[in-house]
């Protein structure tokens, strides 16, 4: 094999390293931005509470951009940057002005953007040249799982607002039973198509999330939806228990990460293996 294909492999494996690593730093900023979209969507509904919980939370967000910013160079333009700056920009100084749903989906719209450059970089020539056994779990790692982790968040930000809220708001009901219709097909789809503890493992196991959305589910079927017969539980608890679901699949977004960091193109392991045959190694 041409020692130039050898060096381009090499230079797309250290590349692939830092590329990890703000993904990593990156996947910490969406948390918090979500994290942040549920406390304010708390607070448009009533709630004072969570004014202690959205103060606690900023000054992660602030750190995570300071630490992408650092992270970057060229892998983030810096037109893309400036645009997601600008938009947490305008989520975080003007969402007491918004309305409920308005802010959920400035938020959200934020958060798709960081979605995108995951995407981005699954697309690109870093991750294009992975060996076969490492192609499903980059996809699952910057692609499926945010999404998953994303509307899990969509979920507890918007149950914890109806909650919140004395109103009966048909816009937040409607997409509430639509993303728990959306989110059981995902996991069932990820079910079906790969042993998800063989490939990402974790210190819990993917039953443990089923279970844990199952839960949740019942809760909001039995609280938040049309002709739901009603109950006690508080928007608080409801946070905390979805809060749980989205750390279980941000886990798996980690273990992929570290997988990810172990992998070579196929070239390289190519030569790797032809370099022991030929040394008798």
């Amino acid at each position: 094999m041409a020692l130039s294909k050898i060096r381009q492999a090499y230079e797309r494996h250290q590349e692939r390293q830092r590329c990890l690593n703000l993904s990593l730093q990156l996947l910490e900023l969406i948390s918090h931005v979500q994290q942040h979209r549920g406390a304010t969507l708390a607070i448009l509904a009533g709630d004072e509470f969570f004014e202690m919980r959205l103060a606690a939370i900023k000054p992660y967000v602030l750190e995570d951009l300071q630490e992408v910013q650092q992270l970057r160079k060229d892998l983030i333009t810096d037109e893309v940057w400036e645009s997601l700056c600008a938009e947490w920009f305008t989520v975080n100084y003007h969402w007491r002005q918004d309305s409920a749903f308005h802010n959920f989906e400035l938020h959200t719209h934020l958060i798709q953007q960081l979605l995108k450059i995951f995407k981005d970089f699954l697309n690109g020539p870093l991750f294009s040249h992975l060996d076969e056994a490492h192609q499903p779990i980059a996809k699952l790692t910057l692609n499926e799982l945010p999404e998953l982790m994303e509307t899990a968040a969509q979920v507890r930000g918007i149950g914890t607002h109806c909650l919140a809220s004395s109103l009966q708001e048909k816009a937040f009901a409607d997409r509430l039973g639509f993303l728990s219709r959306y989110f059981t097909r995902s996991t069932q789809h990820l079910s079906a198509m790969h042993d998800l503890d063989t490939l990402l493992p974790t210190t819990h196991s993917w039953y443990d999330l089923i279970n844990t959305w199952e839960k949740i589910e019942q809760n909001i079927q039995d609280n938040m939806l049309p002709k739901a017969s009603g109950g006690s539980l508080a928007a608080d608890t409801f946070f905390n228990n979805n809060s749980q679901l989205v750390f279980q699949t941000k886990q798996y977004i980690k273990s992929g990460f570290k997988r990810l960091k172990s992998a070579t193109d196929t070239e390289l392991e190519s030569w790797i293996n032809n370099s022991s045959i030929n040394t008798g190694t």
